[in-house]
Formats: C-alpha cells, sequence, structure tokens
C-alpha cells in the first residue's frame, strides 16, 4: 500500500497535465466552433510547458547559507543569506524556497520571507534573504533547504531537499560590570591584589615548556635564541590557593540569567587580567583550569552558549581532591540548601555564594554556622557594582 502510495505522489502531477491535455483536445474535437478551440489553443502551450516540466530533470549544484553576524549573542538579530545555483537554465516560473530546522527557537524566531516565492526565469544563480529576531542562547541546527518548483498554474511540482546542515551557535548576553580587584590570601596574609592568582614576576625561579595560554612577557627568549624551542619563565606562586568560579546548572526559572551572570563575571575578570579557574556543576561536570587568554575565554563562553538546564540536578563536583586547596570560590546559584552549604564548607576556606533571584533568598538557619559563607542575592536585572560592593577587603 505505501509503495503504491508513493508511486501515486510521484506520478500525480503528470497525470493530471496529461488528463488536461486530453480533455481539452477531445472538448475542441467534439464541441467544435470557435470557442473551443480558442479554448484549446490557449491553454496548450501551458499544458505543453508543463509537460516538459517534467521531463526536465532540476540539479542544484551549490548551496551556501551566510549568517551576520558571525558572533551572535542571545536576543540579536540575525540575518541569514542563501545562495543557490542551479546546473540548468530550464525557465522555471516560480520556486518556493524554505528552510528544514530541528530547533523550536528558530521556527519561533522566522519573522517576513523565511518561506518565499522567487520568479526563476533563466537565471542560474539567486539568493534568499531573511532575518531571524530575537535569537535565544544555545545551539540552533539547520537540516537543510527544501525547494519547490512549480509551472504557471501549479499543475506541475518539483521538490528539492538539499542537506547543508549548519550550527548556530549563540552565545549567552554579556552585560558590563564594574571590576574590583578580587581579595587574595597570600602566605604572609591578606592583601589586595588586581590579580586573582598573583605571580612574583621581578624573580623567575626556573624555566619550563611553553603552553599556550602563556602570557608574552614570559617567554625566556635567550634560551629561545639558543635552542629554537619556545620555553616560559617559572614564577614564586606568591598565593598558595586559588579561586575558582562554578556555576550550578541545575534547571530554574532563571537559568538564563544565571549563566549571563557567569558569562559576564568571567569576562570582567579575565580582561581585567585576573586569572580564575571555571566550573559548571551538573550531570557531567565540565572544567575549565585558569582561564587567562580571549582564546580560553572562548572555549568556556563557547560551553555556556550550549549549556542545557538539568531538571533536578544536585550540587556536586567531581574530583574534589583537585580543588582541596581553593582559597575562594565563587557559586553562582538559584537557590541555597543545608546540603549545599554543607558541601561549599568542606571544599573551600572562603565562599561567596551568588544566589540569582527576583526576591532575596530565605536563608536556612545553618547558614550562620559557617562564618566562611557569604551568601550575595543577584538581582537578574542589575549587577553592574556586584564586584565592587562584595568584594572589598
Amino acid at each position: 500500500m505505501k509503495k503504491w502510495r508513493a508511486l501515486f505522489e510521484k506520478s500525480k502531477h503528470f497525470l493530471l497535465v496529461t488528463l488536461l491535455m486530453l480533455i481539452t483536445f477531445c472538448y475542441a474535437m467534439f464541441q467544435g466552433g470557435f470557442v473551443s478551440w480558442f479554448v484549446f489553443f490557449t491553454v496548450s502551450p501551458f499544458l505543453l510547458y508543463a509537460f516538459i516540466f517534467l521531463l526536465v530533470r532540476e540539479e542544484i549544484v551549490g548551496v551556501e547559507r551566510k549568517i551576520e553576524p558571525a558572533h551572535v549573542v542571545s536576543g540579536q538579530t540575525v540575518k541569514v543569506t542563501i545562495s543557490i545555483e542551479r546546473k540548468t537554465r530550464f525557465p522555471f516560473a516560480y520556486m518556493m524556497m524554505e528552510e528544514l530546522v530541528n530547533s523550536e527557537p528558530l521556527v519561533q524566531a522566522k519573522v517576513q520571507g523565511t518561506s518565499n516565492i522567487k520568479f526563476v526565469g533563466f537565471g542560474k544563480k539567486f539568493n534568499w534573504n531573511y532575518t531571524l529576531e530575537s535569537l535565544p542562547r544555545g545551539e540552533h541546527p539547520y537540516l537543510g533547504v527544501s525547494i519547490v518548483f512549480s509551472d504557471f498554474f501549479g499543475w506541475a511540482k518539483k521538490r528539492v531537499v538539499i542537506e547543508r546542515e549548519q550550527i548556530v551557535l549563540v552565545y549567552p548576553r554579556v552585560r558590563e560590570m564594574a571590576y574590583a580587584a578580587l581579595q587574595t590570601k597570600f602566605d604572609m596574609g591578606t592583601m589586595m591584589s588586581p590579580y586573582s592568582v598573583v605571580k612574583d614576576t621581578s624573580m623567575a625561579v626556573g624555566l619550563r615548556e611553553y603552553v599556550p595560554g602563556d602570557r608574552f612577557s614570559w617567554i625566556h627568549w635567550k634560551s629561545f635564541a639558543k635552542t629554537q624551542t619556545l620555553q616560559s619563565k617559572e614564577f614564586e606562586d606568591r598565593q598558595s590557593q586559588e579561586v575558582l568560579l562554578v556555576m550550578h546548572a541545575g534547571a530554574s526559572p532563571l537559568f538564563e540569567e544565571k549563566v549571563e551572570l557567569a558569562a559576564s563575571m568571567l569576562q570582567t575578570i579575565v580582561r581585567g587580567h585576573g586569572d580564575i579557574s571555571f566550573v559548571s556543576s551538573g550531570a557531567n561536570t565540565k572544567v575549565f583550569p585558569l582561564v587567562q587568554s580571549e582564546k580560553q575565554l572562548d572555549q568556556v563562553m563557547h560551553h555556556l552558549a550550549a549549556i542545557k538546564p538539568i531538571e533536578n540536578a544536585a550540587f556536586q563536583l567531581r574530583y574534589r581532591q583537585s580543588f582541596k586547596q581553593i582559597a575562594s570560590l565563587l557559586l553562582v546559584t538559584n537557590d541555597v540548601s543545608d546540603e549545599l552549604l554543607h558541601s561549599l564548607a568542606n571544599m573551600a576556606k572562603y565562599c561567596i555564594c551568588f544566589v540569582v533571584a527576583e526576591h532575596p533568598p530565605k536563608l536556612p538557619a545553618i547558614a550562620k554556622r559557617y562564618k566562611q559563607i557569604q551568601i550575595v542575592h543577584v538581582d537578574p536585572t542589575d549587577y553592574y557594582h556586584l564586584f565592587t560592593e562584595v568584594m572589598k577587603p
């Protein structure tokens, strides 16, 4: 049954055109007179065109999708241009194009022009433009393009599907924040420094192999002139422990605001010449150690663009042994619980818990016991002065 149905779908337009040709000819033959033959000769060119239309095989040789801007941020309007090149110059009358997508946000973001009808004529190349408005953060996959060619009256149609997969990566929106120096704890006491992990760069204690992301000033040029191998200077760490930013990936109504806050904090610290590590905690913990350069920051932003909320995800960090020496931990979350406070107290000597919520959260009674944990309410609409108000000595 399915085979017969598929055969009928392929041949129904051919049968329709053939039937129309027979009907008009029989009407002219049996009816006779000027009117009947006038109808036959008037319709015949269109029927003949539709018949040839069905015999010609149309082939698409090139499809290119261009998305502007290349770096898309959440809420931004995107212009999409599709360039299509076909092999023949057969003058198809009309062509209707439609994107094949596998993303509900892409469908919702579509505006005028996403299903477009164009007059083809004899041209081999043509473009199709449309816009997407207010794209949300995430990975949005395109599967391909569907093109339907048609004659003047829709008697004959051909559908061509071109698979051209492409992913539109929409990064989280990053807001500007006033940067304040993080409080760092040194072996000799506590002091303020614009760096999260401060090294005494006045005295090198050795050399090590160059690692991508090392600062340009750390390269030992004398050894490079001799060995033609890049080596970086090894400095004495004035800080015995590190600063870590953790984002809890649990689902919540303000999950997008939580991602935006984490992205804004990361960009502000890195571009303020701070050294910080990042971890997204959830079912699959993702660790980004020592984010310093723009390249490393872009890797984290790529992760934040693709991350999805996890339902009923408990706060957990794998490989806790590697986090035992953390002096300052910055946690971005939507809720505070007894279990969370126990985990934070066992993990770091000092923690700032940023709770993204519309209203200040109710603190558990156990919060008073952990003096090393500071709980800060973050208004999702305004956190420009968050660093300057919280991170003070």
